[in-house]
């Protein structure tokens, strides 16, 4: 039997399934231990389990109804509810459509106008520097600090994801100029799909197909960089239609980088 810092450290150096049983095995004799349950909380987040994480924080919440982290918990959830409501469209036919929050277009924009501030301070600058009165440093700083950035908000902006859309025939997934529609007969397998190291927040939601023209799709499902908001409630949304989801490390799915499509 390992004890809450043993399981720690089994966590810190990626052994999450062993940590998952060790948890399990404590909990069995302690099934109030508050610190074990939010390890476990810990896990199921890592991995995609929203479902299992709210029923662990939920016996958390039974346990000790003026614990801090489950206010938290409780508060992150009630804020995906309502972006649930703002960031998504029912359709005619009863399905549901997931738009996509810019975050990438936002990142890129303050680079930029950053970019811009920081040449007008150079330009005002200039008559006490010499090297800025060279035209040549004008225009490199100007190239670096205005072009580049809009170029890399053009790019953002045409590549970035729009929205998915799922409804009872199929899922789609739109950029600004690019729509790829699957009939959930012609998807083989969705998972969702975690790092192998815990204290990295990396998790996709990654599909394959049984067509040849498209290769596997990756979208970032990540809590501090997806673009999708309310992503528990497009996880259900997709099990409404399709086979249950599976939930794999990603470094064990046979994808080839080149052929990944990623949003």
């Amino acid at each position: 039997m390992k004890h809450v810092n043993a399981i720690k450290d089994m966590i810190n150096e990626g052994q999450i399934s062993e940590a998952k049983e060790a948890l399990e095995d404590l909990l069995e004799l302690g099934p109030n231990n508050v610190e074990a349950l939010k390890l476990l909380g810990f896990l199921f987040n890592h991995q995609g389990k929203y479902d299992d994480e709210e029923q662990t924080w939920r016996r958390i919440f039974e346990i000790d109804r003026e614990d801090e982290d489950a206010h938290e918990y409780f508060q992150r959830v009630q804020l995906e509810d309502r972006e649930h409501y703002y960031f998504t469209d029912v359709l005619p036919d009863g399905g549901r459509r997931f738009i996509a929050y810019p975050r990438a277009l936002v990142n890129i924009s303050l680079i930029g106008l950053l970019g811009c501030v920081a040449f007008l301070i150079l330009t005002r600058l200039s008559s006490e520097d010499e090297m800025m009165n060279s035209p040549t440093a004008v225009i490199v700083s100007f190239l670096v600090l205005v072009v580049s950035p809009w170029i890399g908000i053009f790019y953002a902006w045409a590549k970035s994801l729009r929205s998915v859309q799922i409804t009872r025939d199929n899922l789609e997934i739109s950029t600004r100029f690019r729509s790829l529609t699957l009939a959930w007969q012609e998807i083989e397998n969705i998972f969702l799909a975690h790092s192998p190291d815990p204290m990295r927040d990396d998790l996709k939601l990654v599909i394959t197909t049984r067509r040849n023209d498209v290769p596997a799709i990756a979208i970032d499902f990540s809590e501090k960089s997806s673009s999708i908001r309310a992503r528990r409630h497009l996880i259900n949304e997709i099990k409404d239609f399709y086979k249950p989801i599976s939930y794999e490390v990603i470094d064990k799915l046979p994808l080839s980088r080149r052929s990944l499509l990623n949003f």
